[in-house]
């Protein structure tokens, strides 16, 4: 897997098994952190911490009032890390990212290996044709992201350019090394932000004094992070709604293939009962809450209930928007994963269930509709005890993509 500069460890900082490090997804309601390590088998979970975020905090899933978060960033840190002795204390932390202005493309390069091609593949000539490749990939996806969203290139920050699968002779291979063939087939997915965004989140990891292994694409990592994702035989959609963003991420025979992002989530929702009950935000934050987990009362409820629905509605038709843009998919995988805390609100599930899915989009059959929980993750253990909810798949997604990205580098004792 090939690692982008500043996701690249050296060797000062290699990781080791017993390195705490925190993943930190700066969320529009909720920031949320885990505390984990990783080995040779995974992400080891020891403490999970959720801060609320003030109103004005984050913007469409941006950071909007960048002291608040340090203040929120802070406090999250102190809840992970209250029982670390000073040797203890982590030293690196990965971030997600998310928002409209945040590109995720997949890329298919096929490459023909005109020399020597009735030969073994070797350890150089693979590093050959990576390098050459991901070269060009970095320069030609900025160039076209500057295009799409009006920035130039010196604006835009490659977050990370990840392999996601490799074949030769037409044969998929885990590596080029050790086989023959001519023509070679490579799968990357590149992510882009505007350098503004990654510049905020940088200085929330220098003001926090860590190193900052990655800055992730939230929808990519918690594609990967689902059990099996990356299996040839698997295709699906993972819908992520939090409080100010829906991220999309789009599977096919193991490789993300798609990402979308659109300023739509819960925070909608809480504003929309906020105005139309006359309440503060906090309580209609809070009634949304307790609303989605059954905890009200006949009337209430039916009165949520009202405001609810039509937003899920407007939603819906958001979604479906989002899904008629991607213009690499011929036709939608069969399954669609949710998760997230606006995905807990039970008309956003009755409002796909309704949706003629086949009539508006590329669709064979009606998509399987389930929710993305904990226990469906991959290759993270809980130690914790309290990633429970449907909210922690992202931080512990960016947990995920840090093993992913190391795994080859691990010493290999576990723990």
């Amino acid at each position: 897997m090939f690692h982008l500069p500043f996701l690249k460890l050296n060797q000062k900082n290699k990781l080791n098994p017993k390195d705490n490090i925190v993943a930190l997804d700066i969320g529009t309601e909720l920031l949320k952190g885990v505390l984990f390590k990783v080995n040779k088998f995974g992400v080891v979970v020891s403490k999970v911490s959720r801060v609320e975020q003030q109103q004005h905090a984050m913007r469409s899933g941006i950071i909007s009032n960048l002291d608040t978060v340090l203040t929120n960033c802070r406090l999250t840190m102190s809840s992970l890390t209250d029982r670390l002795t000073p040797e203890e204390y982590p030293k690196h932390i990965v971030m997600g990212i998310a928002g409209e202005y945040i590109q995720g493309v997949s890329i298919v390069v096929n490459y023909q290996r005109d020399q020597n091609f009735e030969e073994e593949v070797t350890e150089k000539e693979q590093e050959k044709i990576l390098s050459q490749i991901e070269s060009k990939i970095v320069s030609s996806g900025k160039e076209d992201l500057g295009q799409r969203i009006g920035l130039v290139n010196e604006d835009i920050e490659i977050l990370h350019l990840t392999k996601t699968g490799l074949e030769i002779g037409g044969m998929p291979v885990d590596s080029l090394i050790g086989y023959k063939g001519k023509d070679v087939k490579l799968n990357y997915y590149a992510s882009f932000a505007p350098k503004t965004y990654v510049e905020s989140l940088k200085k929330v990891a220098s003001e926090l004094d860590l190193n900052v292994l990655g800055i992730v694409s939230q929808p990519f990592a918690v594609a990967r992070a689902f059990s099996g994702s990356s299996n040839r035989d698997f295709s699906a959609i993972f819908i992520d709604i939090g409080g100010g963003t829906t991220d999309i991420a789009i599977v096919e025979k193991g490789n993300v293939i798609e990402t979308k992002m659109f300023a739509f989530g819960g925070r909608t929702v809480t504003k929309e009962i906020e105005k139309v009950l006359n309440l503060e935000y906090r309580v209609a934050e809070q009634r949304k809450i307790k609303y989605s987990k059954k905890d009200l009362n006949k009337e209430l409820s039916r009165d949520v209930q009202k405001i609810v629905y039509p937003v899920a509605k407007l939603w819906m038709r958001t979604l479906k928007t989002a899904l008629s843009l991607c213009e690499d998919v011929s036709s939608f995988p069969p399954q669609i994963y949710l998760c997230g805390g606006g995905s807990l609100l039970p008309e956003i599930k009755e409002v796909m269930l309704e949706f003629p899915w086949k009539k508006y989009l590329h669709f064979a059959v009606v998509p399987k509709i389930e929710y993305f929980t904990p226990d469906k993750l991959d290759r993270i253990t809980d130690n914790s005890k309290d990633m429970r909810n449907i909210f922690d798949i992202t931080p512990a997604s960016l947990a995920k993509f840090v093993y992913d990205i190391n795994k080859q580098d691990l010493d290999g004792t576990g723990e």
